[in-house]
């Protein structure tokens, strides 16, 4: 079934740009930092690490990440010296604790010079010991990132890069304030490739200032020349309330309703045209990359870092703001750098906040999870997980599906929830069905455009 724009425009409101969890209801548990240090001292193994490294060269108007513009660069010395510190001081079940996979976000890693990467690494792999096979992820900005800091990168052992690339337009990256040319990203995946990393990923943005339909087509055959492994297609969030900088862009006309979603659409029908293959709703990866093969057999996962095919990982996070995620649990850094820094680098907690995931937190976690990846809900599995009857404790929820359903975005037997390749592109709305948080007022706009 073909949607029409009417009927997609309408599923476009605004919802949770869900990672793995439901919005927070107001039943949630907060948890002190002693509680966090339990966490930490019984984390399996293997683990999968992530470092927020929150440096920019200088702010993007478009941006929502948590981030600083630095010009000085002592700051980088100050900031790798107090992880040194949190590292140090984390209560590990082992004195070194093996992981499977360690990323670097921010922000800008290649902020960091090659001697700075190479400190960062030092100090992690003094504590954290990637096994045999595991993945070093970093995020980079290919406008900064040079030939040296890509072949230390590649002595560390990082197995793929991720640029966030947006647009190739002259004229939307002059109105989000973002230098960038485009032989640079081809030289920087270039090297990279010839570096042996693979799973490499460019991310694009829809909805931008200036961005038509002739312009984002360009951005797409660009890309797809570029033949990057995985490609990343956000919308632009405009959430001004929460990150004021973005009033810039008011200045600017952008795509909104129709026009916003035709964007969308385009970037579907441009990347499965060239061979791409749809993982969930905003991603696609070649059909050989890992990404692709565990999508097709619907072992995917989601969690704060995005797609990943390993759902039985535990998250650490370290540095400003940094988000760790346990089966029971999640917390957050400080996202204030100036506290952060103080707080690290007298060894005290640096926790801004955590919550307990009660059993029914992890049983809608699970639900959202498996639709935003796998686009299914099988019930004999969830009744052996969680001990329920779905077609009858669920019954509201898959009730609520039924406008759906009769659109064709999503199949419910007795068996289980599938979303069809029509309903791929509001996945968001049929995972927001079982959200149990959605229906607490709200005060202020909270989340972005489904679409």
């Amino acid at each position: 079934m073909t949607l029409s724009y009417d009927t997609l425009l309408r599923l476009s409101e605004r919802i949770p740009r869900y990672t793995s969890y439901p919005t927070a209801p107001s039943w949630r548990v907060d948890l002190s930092p002693e509680e966090e240090a339990a966490r930490q001292a019984r984390l399996p193994s293997p683990a999968s690490v992530y470092v927020h490294i929150p440096f920019c060269v200088e702010q993007c108007s478009f941006c929502a990440c948590n981030q600083v513009v630095a010009g000085r660069r002592d700051a980088a010395a100050r900031y790798l010296n107090a992880l040194d510190v949190q590292v140090r001081r984390l209560p590990l079940p082992e004195a070194t604790h093996p992981i499977a996979r360690m990323a670097w976000g921010g922000g800008t890693p290649t902020w960091l010079s090659p001697e700075e990467l190479s400190q960062l690494h030092g100090l992690l792999t003094r504590r954290f010991v990637p096994m045999d096979g595991a993945e070093l992820d970093v995020e980079l900005d290919p406008e900064i990132t040079s030939s040296a800091q890509l072949q230390v990168l590649a002595q560390l052992g990082t197995t793929r890069v991720s640029m966030g690339v947006q647009s190739f337009d002259a004229g939307v990256l002059e109105a989000v304030g973002r230098p960038q040319r485009a032989e640079r990203v081809a030289a920087v995946l270039s090297e990279a490739r010839t570096l042996g990393m693979r799973g490499l990923n460019i991310d694009l943005m829809y909805g931008l200032p200036r961005q038509g339909l002739a312009v984002f087509a360009q951005d797409l055959a660009e890309t797809i020349r570029l033949n990057p492994d995985r490609i990343a297609v956000f919308g632009y969030a405009h959430v001004p309330w929460l990150k004021p900088h973005q009033r810039r862009l008011d200045a600017f006309p952008r795509p909104e309703g129709e026009e916003r979603l035709q964007l969308f659409l385009l970037a579907h029908e441009t990347l499965r045209g060239a061979g791409y293959e749809p993982i969930g709703f905003d991603h696609f990866a070649r059909p050989d990359d890992a990404l692709a093969v565990a999508a097709r057999e619907r072992r995917l996962h989601r969690n704060f870092m995005g797609y990943t095919t390993r759902p039985d990982l535990e998250q650490l996070g370290l540095g400003v703001s940094a988000i760790s995620e346990h089966h029971d649990a999640w917390f957050q850094q400080t996202s204030k750098l100036s506290t952060w820094w103080r707080q690290a680098e007298a060894g005290l907690p640096t926790l801004e906040r955590g919550a307990l995931l009660t059993p029914e937190d992890q049983l809608r976690k699970h639900i959202i999870n498996q639709i935003m990846c796998n686009l299914s809900l099988d019930f004999e599995d969830l009744a052996a997980r969680f001990d329920l009857d779905p077609p009858m404790d669920l019954a509201p929820e898959l009730a609520s599906l039924a406008p759906l359903e009769a659109l064709g975005l999503v199949q419910v037997t007795p068996w289980g929830l599938t979303v069809t390749e029509a309903g791929r592109l509001v996945v968001r709305n049929v995972a927001a069905a079982f959200d149990p948080g959605l229906a607490a007022p709200q005060r202020a706009p909270r989340f972005s455009q489904a679409v």
